[in-house]
């Protein structure tokens, strides 16, 4: 579908747009900016200047470079200005902070922070960039809120690198945890409803992090590696989590489900208790593990959650972690995340927060296509397919379907149009198609 084919659609986007328009100097760079966006939700095979410049008519991408290299607009009030209207779109007290990192491949050796690094999202080491992203997951869907480029080792000590990819001298050496940190900060500063952080091992595994989120009053379900020390009471000596998996009772095993994938619904056996990490300050906190239904995998999280939490409200936090999966993958695949073709420092900090704002704007787009459809299944009196799966599931003895009234998982927002079938003490599924982006 061409969005742009529809004048209505069109006009939508300047109204949309015109919330962001005075972070641009100039009428000319405002106008270039607002073309960009268009560019990266039309039909193009790769979205690059050269690329999307071509889609737009021109002759060559100089427009287009010159709004990443050189025109004057400020790319971090952009992302401002997108996080508040996440909060009017999505703004919810228990919301969840998602952190994950993503590598971008790239064939050169100039652009900043390149180098053969493991590239998160990519699952293994490449020629990349990496940048630490934080999303935002609410009952209403998900939204990216903030990004930063990580600098490895090597260029932070090569003077004559950094200053041909302009990196500024204040730039120096933190880690993605500590990335991940000044993004949080910035983010609660801002006052975005975040209650919760959720994230995998590489950012659960900092002890700094851990502490600085308990500091904020705010509350954690990160994955902790399998080795993580632990105590099961004050005066035993400290053991490795995995060890305690084979510990538990069977009746100390919930399944829950948090989601739909291709076969049906998501299943895993959840199990909780209380321990006190040896390497923060904490405390006692949760130990919660996921164990798949396949080959009994067991995912090991913390969590500094009151000791009153229930397992379902853990368990769908960690689950909340998907939800940045979904949008890196959506980001990269249909809004240009990646596809972008730039060298300084400053300049990986335009391209990004337009695929932002360009990817809310296409959930839009899709919420409105999907509410037409239900409607009108409603009117005819019929509900979309459901998934495969479904009936067996609820048919199954001792199983709790977690969709609750609080925090919805994530993966049932973007597949209520076309699974809506009405759950067991639930409201239709298909009432998330009716859910609009205010302008």
């Amino acid at each position: 579908m061409d969005i742009w084919e529809s004048t209505a659609w069109a006009d939508a986007f300047e109204e949309f747009f015109a919330d962001f328009a005075d972070c641009f100097q100039r009428e000319r760079t405002r106008a270039c900016a607002a073309d960009y966006i268009r560019g990266l939700l039309a039909e193009v095979e790769r979205k690059n200047c050269w690329q999307i410049a071509e889609w737009m008519g021109q002759a060559d991408p100089q427009q287009t470079q010159r709004l990443m290299y050189e025109a004057k607009w400020d790319a971090d009030e952009v992302c401002q200005r997108l996080r508040g209207k996440v909060v009017v779109r999505l703004g919810y007290q228990p919301g969840v902070g998602v952190i994950d990192e993503s590598g971008f491949v790239k064939r050169g050796e100039k652009s900043a922070g390149v180098g053969r690094q493991y590239g998160g999202r990519l699952g293994k080491v490449e020629h990349c960039q990496v940048g630490v992203f934080l999303g935002y997951v609410a009952p209403l869907g998900y939204a990216f809120v903030d990004r930063e480029l990580y600098l490895p080792k090597e260029w932070c000590e090569a003077a004559e690198r950094r200053a041909e990819a302009h990196i500024p001298e204040a730039v120096s050496l933190p880690t993605k945890p500590q990335l991940a940190q000044q993004r949080l900060a910035r983010a609660w500063g801002e006052g975005i409803p975040m209650q919760w952080v959720a994230a995998d091992s590489p950012y659960g595994n900092s002890p700094g992090l851990r502490n600085f989120i308990h500091d904020q009053q705010r509350y954690y379900v990160m994955e902790v590696p399998q080795t993580l020390p632990v105590r099961l009471v004050a005066e035993a000596p400290p053991q490795a989590v995995n060890e305690l998996v084979g510990t538990l009772e069977a009746w100390q095993w919930q399944r829950l489900a948090f989601g739909f994938g291709e076969k049906g619904l998501n299943f895993y056996d959840w199990a909780a208790l209380r321990v006190t990490p040896t390497p923060d300050e904490v405390g006692e906190q949760w130990l919660l593990l996921r164990r798949t239904l396949e080959n009994g995998e067991v995912t090991d999280y913390g969590s500094n959650a009151p000791v009153s939490t229930p397992l379902e409200t853990l368990a769908e936090v960690a689950s909340a972690r998907w939800g940045i999966e979904r949008l890196l993958e959506e980001g990269k695949g249909e809004a240009g995340l990646a596809d972008y073709e730039v060298r300084h420092w400053q300049a990986w900090y335009r391209p990004i927060p337009l695929s932002f704002v360009a990817h809310p704007w296409l959930t839009l787009v899709r919420h409105e296509e999907r509410k037409k459809t239900v409607l009108t299944a409603v009117a005819d009196g019929q509900f979309g397919p459901t998934t495969q799966g479904v009936e067996y599931a609820f048919a199954a003895s001792g199983v709790k379907y977690c969709f609750s009234g609080q925090m919805v998982a994530v993966a049932a927002q973007e597949t209520a149009a076309s699974h809506c079938v009405p759950l067991p003490g639930h409201a239709p599924l298909h009432r998330f198609a009716s859910v609009q982006f205010p302008a």
